[in-house]
């Protein structure tokens, strides 16, 4: 076995060691790493979808109250307020992912690389969070017939929550860690 596939090997198998313990200090700490992106969420549902009256973070879950005013008619606009409630964890666990593979590249010797990418990661979340939202706003009967969204608003929410709960949460870890630690992935270039 040459010794590239051996640091690489190597590389799996220190990550694979420190998924567990970085997953398990994730889940303590889901509460704080879902805040941020719960607040940065709250326009982009008001901008899309009406007025978020209030947000409430609790745990690992946000509650987001949204008023949402109809069409105007003759002697006023129907208005109706629905709460949904958006498990923040669920697009948050990239940060446990990353810290994972920044300590398997020897990420302790570099704290400062991995507090920038935790931080890189902490607002992505946002944008699961408000896709996730403004689906169940969708379907929320006292709301989906003011909300009159068209065929192509439905479809681009419906792959905007896809985006942002399949792929977002999985791969921009590992796109941060490769930026940031390139070394645990490039050959050395070796002068001829």
């Amino acid at each position: 076995m040459n010794a590239a596939r051996r640091e690489v090997l190597a590389t799996a198998g220190r990550a694979l060691f420190w998924l567990p313990i970085c997953l398990a200090a994730w889940y303590f700490a889901a509460g704080v790493f879902g805040w941020l992106p719960s607040r940065i969420a709250a326009p982009a549902i008001g901008a899309v979808a009406g007025k978020v009256t209030q947000v409430e973070v609790r745990q690992r879950t946000v509650t987001y109250a949204v008023e949402v005013e109809g069409p105007y008619r003759p002697g006023g606009s129907p208005r109706a307020e629905a709460r949904v409630d958006v498990h923040a964890a669920t697009y948050t666990f990239g940060a446990g992912v990353f810290a994972a593979l920044a300590l398997a590249a020897r990420g302790w010797r570099q704290p400062a690389r991995l507090a920038l990418g935790l931080a890189i990661l902490l607002p992505l979340p946002a944008f699961g969070i408000a896709f996730d939202a403004l689906r169940q706003l969708g379907i929320a009967p006292q709301i989906a017939p003011l909300l009159a969204w068209g065929t192509g608003t439905r479809e681009a929410i419906a792959l905007g929550y896809q985006v942002g709960s399949l792929l977002l949460p999985t791969l921009a870890p590992i796109a941060v860690w490769l930026v940031l630690f390139p070394g645990a992935w490039q050959r050395p270039v070796v002068p001829a």
